[in-house]
């Protein structure tokens, strides 16, 4: 682990942890976390420098286009933030969007789903569907190819990307090109080993995730919920080639790598890679190490062996 990385934990830990914060206090910590990363993106990275990018809403669910060319037919990433369901927003993951878009060429459609507490399960779900919907209807007006969407996301946003890939799995004209899950949020039941051996001190905690998990299901009873916690799901066949990202130091990084072998044993394409020396989160800072921007490349090149 390098001193970047390790100056970013010591300040994530001892002056602006993940808090767990009175329901009246989530709107202002999410101003503070959107500002934290503004500071980030501005210590970290450098701009990258998109031809067109769009603003516009899908039936109150508010979107942002990427797209560095005006060639039609192009693929489309449609990307789910993370943020445990309860913080982010396209904003505060406009660097991992704006890169996608430039070295995949292709357009990238970020999607600014509903929160909780407001908005409980199945909100979020429900709004990243949505967008699938009408983008899919609307690929000609878009300048996309309806047959290569891929759904991406990094964790709560990665729940919504897999989820979605059972969801239209029988759908009549709808069907997922290729998936992209970066460090996932997939289990419920949040007992795996790396949970506990990574419990705190590496910027999410058990107690964080728990904390989420309550925001977003507040019925117990969903925690096992296939439609939440997809790595319940009973079929695993015929779903969509996937690059599961997960992080060394990261309390998903278990169910990660079990939902890959849950792929694979099942037939499906699927290439998983743990990225040495990482923390949860290192998707949005990729200036931290020469891993956190190889991830970057790895996308770049499963996306072109895919489609």
């Amino acid at each position: 682990m390098n001193w970047k990385l390790k100056t970013l934990l010591w300040f994530v830990n001892n002056v602006q942890p993940i808090r767990q914060v009175k329901d009246s206090e989530i709107p202002s910590t999410r101003r503070k976390n959107i500002q934290a990363s503004a500071l980030g993106n501005l210590l970290f990275n450098s701009k990258v420098a998109i031809k067109e990018i769009k603003d516009f809403s899908i039936d109150g669910i508010q979107v942002r286009l990427y797209r560095n060319s005006n060639q039609p037919n192009q693929k489309v990433i449609i990307y789910a933030h993370g943020g445990g369901f309860v913080y982010y927003n396209i904003e505060s993951h406009d660097y991992v969007t704006r890169r996608m878009c430039a070295m995949n060429d292709c357009t990238v459609i970020s999607i600014d789903y509903r929160l909780a507490p407001e908005h409980t399960f199945p909100a979020a779900h429900e709004d990243f569907y949505k967008a699938i919907e009408y983008i899919h209807t609307h690929a000609s007006d878009l300048g996309i190819d309806a047959s290569k969407i891929i759904v991406a996301g990094d964790s709560a946003g990665g729940n919504l990307a897999v989820c979605a890939c059972h969801h239209f799995k029988y759908h009549k004209s709808i069907k997922i090109a290729a998936q992209v899950l970066i460090y996932p949020w997939l289990d419920g039941k949040t007992e795996s080993s790396s949970i506990n051996k990574y419990s705190k001190g590496y910027l999410l905690s058990k107690d964080a995730i728990l904390w989420f998990q309550k925001k977003y299901t507040p019925n117990p009873n969903d925690y096992c919920n296939p439609a939440v916690s997809p790595i319940y799901q009973q079929d695993f066949k015929q779903l969509p080639p996937a690059f599961v990202i997960t992080a060394e130091f990261d309390p998903l990084k278990d169910e990660g790598f079990a939902y890959s072998q849950m792929l694979k044993e099942n037939e499906n394409v699927v290439l998983y890679k743990d990225y040495k020396s990482l923390v949860h989160g290192f998707i949005n800072l990729p200036k931290l190490s020469d891993e956190s921007m190889q991830a970057y490349y790895d996308i770049q090149a499963f996306i072109k062996k895919v489609l």
